[in-house]
C-alpha cells in the first residue's frame, strides 16, 4: 500500500517529522518536495507540503497520484471552528466538504458551492481504511467549509455555520477532495481545531503546533492499523 499525505504548511509537516522521525528518502523537485517513509511490509508513506490554498492542494494531490501512484490520500491540518461545540485542539474526521467560494449562481439554478453533477456537499470515496478508522479511533465528524480565504472570528464564522451547517473552515479540503474523487482515490481528512468560533489569528498562533501534533497522533494510529 502507498499512502499519500498532503499538508499545507511547514508547521504541519514538522509535526509529522516529530512523530515519525527522519524519512527514509527525500526527493527535491522543481515543483514539490516529497519525503518517504517505509512502514510494515511493502508499504510506503509519501508526504508532500502543498502550500496554502485550494489550487496548491489540488496540484500536490494530483502530483502524488501521478508520480507515486498512491492508493489512498490522507490530508491533515488545522482548521477554524464555526461552533462553540468544538474547541481548540479537538480532532475530527471530515465527512463532507462544501466549497463555498465556488459560485455559478448567476443566471442558473445552482446554489453556492454546488458543482454540476456533483452536488453541493462533496463526500470522500470510502475505503476499508476509513471504515476501520471510524470503528477503532473515536473521532468527531466534521462538515468542512473550504475556500481560499481566512475567516475572521465572530459573525463571519457564525454566518458560515448558519448557511452551510458546517463545523469547521479551512483552505485546502475542497481541492484535495475533488482531485481524489476525480481520480477515484479514497481520501481521509483529519482536522484539528486551531481557533474557536470567536477567535482568529492570535489563537491560531497559540494552538497551531499542538493542534498539528494531535492530528499526526491520529495519523499514527491509522498507519498502525495498516502495518
Amino acid at each position: 500500500m502507498k499512502i499519500g499525505i498532503v499538508v499545507a504548511t511547514k508547521v504541519e509537516k514538522n509535526a509529522f517529522f516529530e512523530v515519525f522521525g527522519e524519512p527514509n528518502f527525500s526527493q527535491i523537485g522543481k515543483i514539490f518536495d516529497v519525503s518517504m517513509w517505509y512502514f510494515g511490509i511493502n508499504r510506503q508513506m509519501y508526504l508532500i507540503t502543498s502550500g496554502v490554498g485550494e489550487i496548491a492542494a489540488a496540484m500536490s494531490t494530483q502530483y502524488l497520484i501521478d508520480k507515486h501512484d498512491v492508493d489512498i490520500v490522507l490530508n491533515y491540518g488545522v482548521a477554524g471552528s464555526l461552533t462553540e461545540e468544538h474547541s481548540a485542539k479537538k480532532v475530527g474526521i471530515v465527512k463532507q466538504v462544501v466549497h463555498y467560494d465556488f459560485d455559478i449562481t448567476c443566471g442558473s439554478h445552482y446554489n453556492i458551492g454546488e458543482y454540476p453533477g456533483e452536488g453541493r456537499f462533496l463526500e470522500p470515496i470510502g475505503s476499508s481504511l476509513s471504515d476501520t478508522l471510524l470503528k477503532r479511533v473515536k473521532l468527531d465528524e466534521f462538515v468542512c467549509a473550504s475556500a481560499d480565504k481566512i475567516v475572521a472570528g465572530g459573525e463571519p464564522k457564525r454566518m458560515l455555520r448558519e448557511e452551510y451547517g458546517a463545523d469547521i473552515c479551512e483552505m485546502e479540503a475542497a481541492g484535495i477532495l475533488r482531485t481524489c474523487n476525480r481520480n477515484s482515490k479514497p481520501c481521509i481528512m483529519i482536522k484539528a481545531i486551531s481557533d474557536g468560533v470567536d477567535e482568529d489569528s492570535e489563537a491560531f498562533d497559540k494552538y497551531v503546533d499542538e493542534a498539528s501534533l494531535n492530528c499526526v497522533k491520529v495519523i499514527a494510529a491509522i498507519i498502525k492499523k495498516t502495518a
